[in-house]
Order: C-alpha cells, then sequence, then structure tokens
C-alpha cells in the first residue's frame, strides 16, 4: 500500500439534490490526496511508452535541419493562411495559393520519415493525454455538471473550430 493509500481521510455523506448518488463532501487533506494522485497520474504520462516515442522522435527531428526548415515554414504558412481563410473569401486566388502553397510544404515534410515518426508520436501521446482527461470529465459530469474547456468544441479532433473562443 502506497503513502496516499494508506492515509484514512475523515469523509461527510451529503445528498445533493437531483442526484441519486450520495456525494462526499472533500475535506483539505483529500484534496490534497486528490492532487498528488492527479501528479501521479501525470508522473504517468511522461514516462509511457507514448512520451518515450515522442522524445526520441522530437530528438531525431532536431538533428534532421530539412525537416526543421520545411516545419517552420510550414508553421509561417499555416499561420498566414488562417489569417488568410478569415478575411478573404474561399475562391480568391491569394487563399488558393496559400492552401496550395502549404499543401505543397506539407506533402515534402511528410515525405521524410522522421517527420513522420515525429507526428504520429506527438498524435499518439497527445491522443493518450486526451483520452485521460476526457474519462475524468465523463466520470465527473455523471454525477457534477461540468463547464466545457476551451477545446471540447472539436478542435481536440481535428475538427477545426468555430465556436469563436
Amino acid at each position: 500500500m502506497n503513502r496516499l493509500e494508506s492515509q484514512t481521510v475523515p469523509r461527510v455523506d451529503k445528498t445533493v439534490p437531483g442526484v441519486d448518488k450520495t456525494v462526499q463532501v472533500v475535506s483539505i487533506s483529500e484534496h490534497q490526496v486528490i492532487l498528488a494522485k492527479a501528479d501521479r497520474i501525470g508522473d504517468l504520462l511522461i514516462t509511457s511508452d507514448q512520451a518515450r516515442s515522442y522524445w526520441l522522435a522530437r530528438g531525431l527531428m532536431e538533428r534532421h535541419h530539412r525537416a526543421q526548415s520545411l516545419f517552420a515554414q510550414l508553421k509561417n504558412k499555416t499561420n498566414k493562411l488562417l489569417t488568410l481563410q478569415q478575411t478573404l473569401p474561399a475562391d480568391h486566388p491569394r487563399l488558393r495559393a496559400a492552401v496550395k502553397e502549404t499543401t505543397d510544404l506539407e506533402k515534402e515534410l511528410y515525405g521524410i520519415p522522421v517527420a513522420m515518426q515525429y507526428k504520429t508520436a506527438q498524435a499518439d501521446l497527445n491522443e493518450l493525454v486526451q483520452g485521460v482527461f476526457q474519462l475524468m470529465i465523463q466520470r465527473i459530469n455523471q454525477v457534477v455538471p461540468v463547464e466545457p474547456g476551451p477545446r471540447q468544441c472539436g478542435a481536440a479532433e481535428g475538427k477545426g473550430c468555430s465556436c469563436g473562443s
């Protein structure tokens, strides 16, 4: 039994109106236990296979000068594209040119195996972290309504964001 599990925490049962479950009011010491367990989850995430793969791929990416250059160019072109998408109609020649430039850079960058490895490792780690947060939100939301956060509008699933937040 670890240090956290061996602690006894005083609890007060309180029935919440409209909820069939008994909710336990959290004491100060239980608050500390919860934060310590959240810290442990963070440790598990950063020592996961996905995190190790990410750091390995990132190291390889950092040593590949052409991939680094393309990545920086893609970042700039993507920012430019996002700005143009907000100000120009979809059929505007400047916007179409920016889309083509961005697509061409993506194709070249992701034609480099190290870049694809990095992209995949980053996506895998992000999926794990997002999965943990989604699971926690779903579990808590069974008893207490959870307000949607800034990335719960579809952006986390790669669907883009149109919520304006």
